[in-house]
């Protein structure tokens, strides 16, 4: 009997731990709850962070790897410019060491013909004396016939000795002129190397920068789509620009157009009411009636007002001055690149003073305002415009005349490369041109 109370006794307390277990996991206070909601917050802030972290940090890496591309592209231009001047001196080292063994052959044989004339006379038994050799002659005639021999042979030994020292002072100066060249070579050789190292380094910067890009595919389509964003925005701003200022353009030209024709039908208008004869009050009834004038021509002038300008700025392509002074680098080329977005024109960066500057002489056709708070200028070379992006403070105002390379602002920073830079743009009405072709 005491056993089986025992035993009910021992399952009742284990029925009591069980439910009492369970109930003391479920138990939560208001504190305990807003504990683990600050917790979540906290991590889910923590984890957005971190992703805007990677994605600014793509960016970042995305503009690195512009700058080391266009540093690339200028290494590459020096590198082909001195391989270039290499070849061209190279040219002009075997073109001077031909001279100079020609003229070292030239040398030996007048230097053999010399000495042996020399020889020949030094055999002869009048050689030591002149005076008996020209006396001895039988006649007056073979006398005189020998002193202008004589004579002669002096003057061909100066004439000889002359020129062999010209051939030899010219073949110092070859030897000279080679020894520069050489030197020259050797420097230009050096800086080619050098060149060629830079370029390897950067190369493989911008393979680390691509592996690290690649490693965070997500990230870098992001990237390059907020950069195709960028790129379709300043095309959309200047486009909207070009549109506004050619409507406005031809608002001027049609109203510049009906007051020509006015002022060529003003004359005409008042010539006719001058020549209309006086009314015949003679009384006898009869008025000579008033000759029917000619009507008037009306000429207009349909050309195009800029057609000059158009003309100059074609014939000036490839000799216009760059939108900014050096040191500069060009760090995304007009149009589409490997994984690149199109771009509708160039962009700069300035190393040196962020001056914007006219490629060409023109007229600042509009300034606007950009949607950042910096500004376009706009300048008008006949049917051609050149764009300039991204510009902080103004040195032109609308309307002025600029010459080649005058200033027309100070270039803004842009915030992901932490350096100014212009976008640059030339386009003839709405179409979009490449412009390094017309720049020097």
């Amino acid at each position: 009997m005491r056993l089986k109370l025992w035993a009910g006794i021992l399952l009742l307390v284990a029925a009591m731990a069980a439910d009492a277990a369970p109930k003391k996991k479920q138990q939560r206070t208001v504190n305990t709850a807003n504990k683990e909601k600050t917790a979540t917050q906290q991590k889910i802030k923590e984890t957005e962070q971190k992703i805007k972290t990677n994605a600014s940090q793509t960016e970042k890496s995305l503009a690195e790897l512009q700058l080391l591309s266009g540093e690339i592209d200028a290494k590459e231009r020096q590198i082909a410019s001195a391989q270039a001047q290499v070849d061209s001196l190279n040219e002009m080292i075997a073109t001077a060491t031909d001279s100079i063994a020609r003229l070292n052959d030239g040398l030996k044989e007048m230097e053999r013909t010399y000495i042996h004339a020399l020889r020949r006379l030094q055999g002869s038994q009048y050689a030591t004396n002149i005076l008996a050799y020209i006396f001895s002659s039988d006649t007056f005639h073979t006398a005189y016939s020998r002193l202008r021999y004589l004579r002669e042979f002096a003057d061909w030994r100066k004439r000889r000795v002359a020129e062999i020292q010209r051939v030899r002072a010219e073949i110092e100066t070859q030897r000279n002129q080679l020894a520069g060249l050489q030197s020259e070579r050797t420097a230009v050789l050096a800086s080619l190397n050098s060149d060629q190292a830079v370029l390897v380094t950067k190369r493989n910067e911008t393979d680390r920068l691509v592996t690290r890009l690649k490693s965070d595919g997500r990230n870098l389509q992001a990237a390059l789509a907020k950069e195709k964003q960028r790129l379709a925005s300043i095309d959309n701003e200047i486009t909207r620009m070009m549109q506004q200022e050619e409507q406005e353009r031809k608002k001027r030209q049609e109203a510049d157009r009906k007051k020509k024709q006015q002022q060529q039908q003003q004359p005409k208008k008042n010539g006719q009411q001058q020549s209309t004869p006086p009314k015949n009050n003679s009384g006898s009834g009869s008025a000579t009636p008033p000759s029917t004038p000619p009507k008037p021509s009306v000429s207009v002038d349909n050309s195009d007002p800029d057609a000059a300008m158009t003309a100059k700025f074609n014939n000036a392509k490839g000799s216009m001055t760059f939108p900014v002074p050096s040191p500069y680098r060009i760090v995304s080329q007009y149009g589409a690149s490997a994984g690149r977005p199109f771009n509708t024109g160039i962009e700069i960066v300035c190393d040196g003073a962020p001056t914007a500057r006219s490629i060409y002489e023109g007229t600042v056709s509009r300034i606007f305002e950009n949607t950042n708070g910096n500004y376009t200028v706009m300048v008008r070379h006949g049917a051609y415009i050149s764009v300039y992006y991204n510009i902080q403070s103004l040195s032109v105002k609308s309307g002025a005349k600029v010459s080649a390379g005058q200033a027309l602002g100070t270039v803004a920073m842009d915030s992901r490369l932490g350096k100014p830079m212009l976008h640059f743009e030339i386009r003839k009405g709405s179409q979009t041109v490449n412009p390094t072709p017309w720049l020097r």
